[in-house]
């Protein structure tokens, strides 16, 4: 009998458990927004801020102020905002007050693309990327005959150079010639670089750095017009 008073006991309190939390679950349901926070991780491009965001949900109805956590629709609200050309990642969620927060990771350019017909940055991933109305990332600029292609060889270079903080600071264009061959302007000196085709990058890079380090440091960065990279282990220079 004991035992069995014990059971019952267990039973009611389950079930008394089960009430209370469907009572709460309802009750958050219908808790109102007071609070909405946009967070737009650390970085040196200002593509997005609160403001756009704020008035991107705003035009689509989406704006979670003021609404119950039951009209909130949070799968459209990260769906709008991660459409936005700029943006990599969002992660929007309530807290326990039934307020919304929202975090964005933007995407990251390495280069610009300017040519007669088209303009674009190439992002980290080697992807397409739209240039915006209200932020310029300087970059060095790719222009000519770009044929560009997502994760090719212009990428693999445009990437090399961004992630050497040397190249990076010294590399401000990369012109594309008719028959394929790349022409790096450094931004000190007044010679163009003949990189010839996108391949054996960090090699030629290499020979490059060894001939600033040897050849420039002695005669002089205003001594040469033409530095040719194209040939195997040697680099054939033009002079003035």
């Amino acid at each position: 009998m004991k035992k069995a008073f014990e059971i019952l006991s267990w039973l009611m309190l389950i079930a008394v458990i089960v009430l209370l939390m469907a009572f709460s679950v309802k009750n958050q349901q219908l808790v109102e927004c007071q609070k909405f926070e946009v967070m737009v991780a650390s970085s040196e491009n200002h593509f997005i801020n609160d403001k756009m965001i704020n008035e991107l949900l705003s035009n689509k109805n989406l704006h979670p102020l003021g609404k119950t956590r039951a009209e909130i629709a949070m799968d459209e609200i990260e769906k709008s905002i991660g459409n936005h050309t700029s943006i990599k990642e969002v992660n929007a969620y309530f807290d326990i007050a039934g307020n919304v927060f929202v975090e964005i990771l933007q995407r990251s350019p390495i280069a610009r693309v300017a040519t007669e017909n088209n303009s674009f940055y190439i992002d980290e991933n080697g992807k397409r990327m739209p240039l915006s109305k209200v932020y310029t990332a300087r970059r060095f600029v790719i222009t000519g005959k770009v044929n560009f292609q997502e994760k090719g060889e212009l990428f693999l270079l445009a990437k090399f150079i961004n992630e050497n903080p040397f190249w990076k600071a010294q590399i401000m264009q990369i012109h594309t010639e008719e028959n394929g061959d790349l022409i790096l302007i450094p931004r000190v000196g007044y010679q163009q670089i003949v990189f010839g085709k996108p391949i054996n990058i960090a090699t030629k890079f290499s020979k490059l750095k060894l001939f600033y380090e040897k050849g420039i440091s002695e005669r002089g960065w205003n001594n040469y017009s033409l530095i040719n990279l194209k040939f195997k282990n040697q680099i054939v220079c033009t002079k003035k």
